[in-house]
């Protein structure tokens, strides 16, 4: 068994380097996070006094008191330090790009850094609409509620900024789940066959950080922003639920049962072999097995690549390429595979193309050579689902390609007992 996945310029590190440089980079943000915090502690007051005076509906000496001097004291501390986080914000994502991106495929790369680039510029913009302008109209349009009806408002400082920081904080984290949701459909992450896992993992983070983020007692306003952030991010993610994001995927949950009952998710490679194998059978293989193209995954690394997160994402069981028996891959590749419980085989169809005078495949070489596959299907009916294929010319069957075969055009050859 491989020791994980793996991909091309992959470096093999033990888990105690990966951990040594975890605690490494959480040293300094927890070193960043003092040093601003304490900064922050300097100015607090005057930043409080002025949002204050930005929210407040009326004037402070008039309608805001602090009834609570314990926790105003709270307030002060628990502000300076959210100031801080926001401080290092920067520093934070530099330092979680740079530690996970080793560990990720491709596609996840691209996912990490465009949710961070896009959605911090679009949430700041955002929050700071909210923070300067939205909160004091809301807060006004409520004043003058009240005072048309008589009342006289006395406000507690404490609870107006608490609720600040709580809408302020739903709003970030169901804005960041919409991003998350939207890179992962632009760069190719969110399709069809992902979208359960994706959105298991969306709707848990964010609809558990929304419950938290709003006081107890404030148990309506919670059930409410919980129901918007999963209206919200569904229908970020409602564009993307019938998209196949490859030449053909397999519908999630189906696939081809063998001779054993299991459940058997099946993916065929035409690969070119760099123009020695060029045709492609995509458009012609099986219902019910995926399908894509490579021009020569040997050699090109971001194919493998490519090819190991389709995989993954799919859940394949079996990798079928069409050119080669799969031994000339990279042995980082096979042992990927075999970290994803795949079983890599091949249809050497190589040969084929080598004994043709013209060296063009014909699609009965794939029909043929699929055929002739004896797993999933039981060895016992090989020769019946040979000739179903229907080949009407001269067709050779033996247990090994015989050496100095030449097949024209109404010639076939199919291998018999293959594994």
């Amino acid at each position: 068994m491989a020791d994980g996945l793996s991909l091309a310029g992959d470096s093999v590190r033990p888990i105690s380097s990966h951990l040594d440089e975890l605690l490494n980079r959480l040293g300094m943000l927890l070193f960043a996070l003092t040093v601003s915090s304490i900064i922050w502690m300097f100015f607090i007051d005057s930043v409080l006094a002025w949002y204050l005076i930005r929210i407040s509906p009326c004037q402070v000496s008039e309608c805001l008191s602090v009834f609570a001097p314990a926790e105003w004291v709270s307030l002060r501390w628990m502000s300076a330090l959210l100031l801080g986080m926001i401080t290092i914000i920067p520093l934070f994502c530099w330092q979680a790009i740079n530690f996970t991106r080793p560990g990720m495929l491709p596609q996840e790369r691209s996912w990490l850094s465009n949710t961070i680039l896009v959605g911090g510029i679009v949430s700041i913009s955002i929050l700071l609409l909210t923070m300067l302008y939205l909160i004091p109209m809301v807060m006004l349009w409520a004043h003058q509620g009240n005072g048309e009806l008589g009342v006289v408002a006395t406000y507690d400082a404490v609870e107006i900024l608490r609720v600040s920081f709580a809408v302020l904080s739903v709003e970030l984290i169901v804005l960041l789940a919409m991003m998350s949701a939207l890179m992962a459909g632009v760069v190719g992450l969110l399709d069809a066959n992902s979208l359960t896992w994706f959105r298991i993992r969306i709707h848990g983070f964010s609809l558990a950080l929304v419950w938290l983020s709003i006081p107890s007692h404030l148990t309506g306003i919670r059930l409410l922003s919980v129901m918007s952030c999963w209206f919200l991010v569904e229908a970020c993610i409602s564009p993307f639920k019938t998209r196949n994001m490859s030449s053909k995927n397999i519908p999630h949950g189906e696939g081809i049962m063998d001779f054993e009952g299991s459940l058997r998710r099946i993916a065929v490679v035409s690969c070119a072999c760099s123009g020695a194998c060029g045709k492609d059978f995509s458009a012609i293989t099986p219902t019910l097995m995926a399908a894509s193209s490579a021009n020569a995954l040997c050699l090109n690394s971001h194919e493998r690549n490519d090819l190991l997160a389709s995989a993954k994402i799919q859940r394949l069981t079996d990798l079928i390429i069409t050119g080669c028996d799969g031994s000339p891959l990279p042995e980082h590749m096979k042992q990927s595979l075999d970290s994803l419980s795949i079983k890599l085989r091949g249809l050497s169809l190589l040969n084929i193309a080598a004994a043709r005078p013209d060296g063009e495949l014909r699609e009965v070489d794939f029909h043929l050579a699929l055929a002739s596959m004896v797993d999933p299907w039981p060895t016992s009916g090989q020769k019946e689902r040979i000739m179903e294929v229907g080949f009407d010319g001269n067709l050779t069957l033996s247990t090994e390609f015989p050496w100095g075969l030449v097949l024209h055009p109404h010639d076939a050859f199919a291998c018999i007992n293959q594994q």
